[in-house]
């Protein structure tokens, strides 16, 4: 990789700056200053890592080139990129970076027509509090239409050990799709979890310390063998008599707390698995017409 292209700036001080900014100096990437709209979390973000220049201002940017990463929430993104190209950079000597998952490139357009080199990079892992998170060994998407931006992105992914892959823009909604239906859906799934179990009153048991083999085991055997395989349960047995009695008790406690969630939670879940249930056992999976039936009559009751 190019010298000069080792200048980093960071651009925003939240949550996966404090990971990828050790990441980054780690690998010999210097962190050139880092920006903050407030000066507190830029100062805060610089004497963590030991960076000396730090400022409020995007106009301090004083340097003539390098990789800026747009660690700002994915709302202010287009704000930031707009208020960056009206200022008096070469452009084109820049690679604009924003690390969102959600947002494709075109929302750096500001940028592109002031001929900066634009580009995202979306490391498939979750950043739920400043606490540094590990990067190596995770995936990275890069997204970007521009050779010299994506040549420099797979080198410094590779740097600070991801595993890059190019995504192409008209994709990247289903790619963020699969990491929230793996990462914050299965957060949900065990805050639902824990809010059944509480509902069996005390009985001087860790919610979590209880839950984690069943959890781990079914990841283990996810990465061994598919999910498909790894499915078990009711639904994958085709037990409609345990169904309607999960139905029942969930449909009396939503009328009891006015609360529908959980009951709505299980049947739309019950019904992506009756698509699992049915690809693992085929023709042999009989019971499936006849669970759809209970589940989507126990919808149409659901405000």
């Amino acid at each position: 990789m190019n010298e000069k292209n080792k200048d980093v700036i960071i651009i925003g001080a939240g949550k996966i700056a404090y990971s990828i900014v050790p990441a980054l100096q780690k690998s010999g990437y210097n962190i050139a200053v880092i920006i903050s709209r407030k000066i507190e979390s830029a100062k805060r973000l610089a004497g963590k890592f030991g960076t000396r220049h730090y400022s409020d201002k995007l106009g301090d940017i004083d340097i003539g080139g390098g990789i800026v990463f747009l660690c700002v929430p994915d709302n202010q993104i287009k704000a930031t990129t707009k208020e960056l190209s009206k200022l008096k950079l070469r452009l084109s000597r820049f690679i604009f970076v924003h690390l969102s998952g959600a947002l494709d490139i075109s929302c750096l357009d500001s940028l592109q027509k002031g001929k900066g080199q634009t580009a995202s990079l979306h490391i498939m892992q979750t950043f739920p509090s400043k606490r540094r998170v590990p990067l190596i060994g995770c995936y990275a998407a890069v997204e970007t239409d521009n050779k010299t931006a994506e040549k420099t992105l797979f080198d410094l992914a590779k740097d600070i050990s991801l595993k890059p892959f190019k995504l192409k823009s008209n994709t990247k909604t289903f790619y963020h799709l699969a990491g929230v239906f793996a990462s914050n859906f299965l957060a949900g799934n065990l805050f639902a979890a824990e809010t059944a179990f509480n509902k069996i009153g005390n009985i001087n048991t860790n919610f979590f310390e209880m839950i984690s083999p069943i959890v781990f085991s079914t990841l283990a055997n996810i990465k061994k063998t598919g999910a498909v395989n790894a499915l078990s349960g009711p639904i994958e047995r085709g037990d409609i008599q345990t169904i309607k009695k999960h139905l029942a008790v969930l449909k009396k406690d939503a009328s009891k707390t006015n609360n529908n969630s959980l009951l709505f939670s299980y049947i739309a879940q019950s019904l992506k698995l009756l698509e699992v249930a049915e690809k693992k056992h085929g023709s042999h999976f009989t019971e499936k017409e006849k669970i759809k039936i209970v589940l989507k009559k126990e919808m149409r009751f659901i405000k």
